[in-house]
């Protein structure tokens, strides 16, 4: 009988521990046991991480009960950040410099590797009370962020989320950065290099900023290159070779301004950085009608980086 009363209580106590482990909905959640923190604490590669949290009073974020993804760059990856920046520690950072950097590493849901998509995600850090994206790529081979830090220990799972190991410190993206990750502006991010625009879109301090980008994806230079049989547009080449090719990209480009989807009033015209202008309907959706008489639609918007924002579209402004 006692053998019988032993096994009962020993059967009880393995279901309260299993069910301690695990969240009720049964999707592998950790719900007791070390948090992100606790996980910080007890790798030997992360002192440099804690100490930046600790410092911006962030290390109670992720000691606290949620639920949130965390990418965790190693003291290797803070080292060679802080020397290509210029600072000798974390404390030489301003102070909310670091903790925007911090909360860029941050995302509000528990997304372990194969939960990911090729697509951005929002951040806990913000610009003008806007969340920041982040590109995150899955590949077969392993998960990168802004097309640059690669996660080298994926899904640790904790109380409160999951920790990625990084091999690089998550930078702040400029508006190039988020469109350089994106395979589908690539056509684009070529454009922009060939006139020497990515460099200005690149810099938080260039007069123009923050910028407004309306960005034109591969499936929209395809739609402008078969749209005109007769404008000597037949492959991307040729788009490239177009004379004033500058100004035609400057056309996508509001400077110092960054207008965001809810910004936008129907029938107001706007004025980029390249020549010309064109109008805003917001009746239906979300058009714009360019100079050539042309209506373009935004199929994405609101991609958020510090410097500006980025809104899809699905065909190439043109001028006239």
């Amino acid at each position: 009988m006692r053998s019988f009363i032993f096994k009962v209580f020993l059967l009880i106590g393995f279901i309260s521990v299993f069910t301690g482990c695990v969240d009720e909905d049964d999707n592998s959640n950790v719900i007791n046991g070390p948090t992100a923190l606790d996980f910080l604490v007890d790798s030997p590669n992360h002192s440099i991480l804690i100490e930046a949290l600790t410092r911006t009073q962030l290390e109670q974020n992720i000691d606290n009960s949620g639920s949130f993804t965390l990418f965790a760059p190693t003291d290797a990856a803070f080292n060679v950040f802080l020397q290509a920046n210029g600072f000798g520690s974390v404390n030489a950072i301003p102070e909310d410099e670091l903790r925007t950097l911090l909360l860029y590493h941050l995302q509000s849901e528990v997304r372990l590797v194969d939960q990911f998509n090729s697509q951005y995600y929002k951040t806990q850090a913000s610009i003008d009370t806007s969340q920041m994206d982040a590109f995150v790529s899955l590949t077969s081979n392993a998960l990168q962020i802004n097309n640059r830090a690669t996660v080298t220990l994926p899904d640790n799972r904790v109380s409160n989320g999951v920790v990625h190991v990084v091999d690089q410190v998550l930078e702040l993206p400029s508006v190039v950065t988020l469109l350089a990750a994106n395979p589908n502006f690539s056509n684009l991010v070529t454009a922009l290099n060939q006139e020497g625009l990515s460099i200005v879109l690149a810099d938080n301090a260039d007069a123009s900023a923050p910028f407004t980008v309306f960005a034109p994806s591969n499936a929209g230079f395809t739609a402008l290159i078969v749209f005109d049989p007769n404008d000597n547009l037949n492959n991307f080449q040729d788009v490239l070779n177009q004379n004033n090719l500058d100004d035609k990209l400057l056309y996508h480009i509001l400077g110092s301004q960054r207008l965001r989807l809810e910004d936008f009033e129907s029938g107001v015209t706007i004025n980029p950085l390249g020549t010309g202008n064109f109008a805003i309907d917001t009746t239906a959706g979300f058009t714009i009608l360019d100079g050539s008489g042309t209506t373009t639609n935004l199929v994405a918007t609101n991609i958020t980086a510090f410097n500006g924002v980025i809104h899809q579209l699905d065909f190439v402004l043109r001028q006239n």
